[in-house]
């Protein structure tokens, strides 16, 4: 199933992307469930992170096209973005915030097919589970597969990624619940490893990737090692001494 947004203001493009979006899903088999927003402050207001492809108009009351995409990937810099506009010249600009693609107005559905068919590509092709954290005033989208250990200090959450330190609220039995089917593992009651970023397990030490040491505690440690066997099953790791 793919999830879709529509930010349009204007109700007969709407309708005409709706038309398209369902004569697609039935002409190739696609399940595809959507959303249509009137204005692009509805849209960010209301915007959780569910949406694989996001359709955009740019000539919007309220808030323009381009600046609710500036918004947008401040929230989340991956969904995939196609603008939807009548003014192709504008829509060119779309790299500035990582557009995917762009429509031009009156919509037809051959070039409508042929941009669907582009995105869904792409996303069969990259099958990345991607997180919401709320950080403070803000939040920020991070895939899985980027958090390379996630910790947990006067009930705050720390998610370490190789390129940031994301902090929220929350608990080790919600990380446990949100990413233990996804390769992770608890090597302490204060710490969720990513089991693709380890190196080597040193003594009572679990080696990253990035040369960070996490401690593996004593109830914990054959439960983790099986883990880490379970999860690269004939692939070498070396585990040093313990």
């Amino acid at each position: 199933m793919f999830h879709v947004a529509i930010v349009e203001d204007n109700e007969k493009d709407a309708d005409v992307l709706i038309s398209c979006l369902q004569k697609y899903s039935h002409e190739n088999s696609v399940e595809i469930e959507y959303t249509h927003f009137q204005n692009g402050l509805l849209f960010l207001q209301q915007y959780h992170g569910e949406y694989d492809i996001v359709f955009m108009d740019i000539d919007m009351p309220v808030i323009s096209g381009m600046n609710t995409a500036r918004s947008l990937r401040e929230i989340d810099p991956y969904v995939l973005l196609i603008f939807v506009t009548a003014l192709a010249r504008f829509a060119l600009n779309g790299y500035e915030v990582g557009a995917f693609d762009f429509i031009v107005k009156p919509v037809q559905y051959n070039f409508f097919t042929a941009k669907m068919r582009r995105a869904e590509k792409k996303l069969s092709s990259e099958k990345r589970t991607k997180l919401l954290i709320k950080t403070g005033e803000k939040t920020v989208s991070v895939y899985e597969d980027e958090i390379l250990y996630v910790d947990i200090y006067n009930h705050v959450l720390s998610i370490h990624t190789e390129n940031d330190i994301l902090s929220t609220r929350g608990t080790i039995k919600d990380v446990m619940k949100t990413l233990n089917n996804a390769g992770f593992a608890l090597c302490n009651k204060s710490c969720v490893v990513n089991l693709r970023f380890v190196q080597m397990v040193d003594g009572d030490d679990v080696v990253l990737t990035n040369g960070e040491r996490q401690q593996i505690s004593r109830p914990r440690k054959t439960a983790f090692m099986q883990q880490i066997a379970d999860y690269y099953g004939n692939k070498k790791i070396n585990l040093g001494r313990f």
